[in-house]
């Protein structure tokens, strides 16, 4: 796997784990104020977008590239029957 492809699987994991933390901070903290709650939710899901993003675009290039050079290799007299 490519260093994109790890970095946008670590920024999902840390989305998901600040949502896990975020969603059990009122078990511990019980006078913590909705605002910081829904903050730490809007971080979580903004993080997990970007993360999903950069997985979709680092997957669609590499189909990219691999459908053009399938298309380099194998040409069209090949494909007819």
């Amino acid at each position: 796997m490519k260093i994109t492809t790890w970095v946008g699987v670590a920024v999902f994991l840390v989305g998901i784990l600040i949502m896990s933390a975020y969603s059990m901070y009122p078990l511990f903290k019980p006078e913590a104020g909705e605002s910081t709650i829904l903050l730490g939710i809007k971080v979580s899901i903004a993080m997990m977008a970007i993360g999903a993003a950069i997985l979709i675009i680092t997957m669609s290039v590499e189909r990219y590239k691999e459908w053009k050079k399938m298309k380099e290799e194998i040409s069209e007299e090949e494909l007819r029957p």
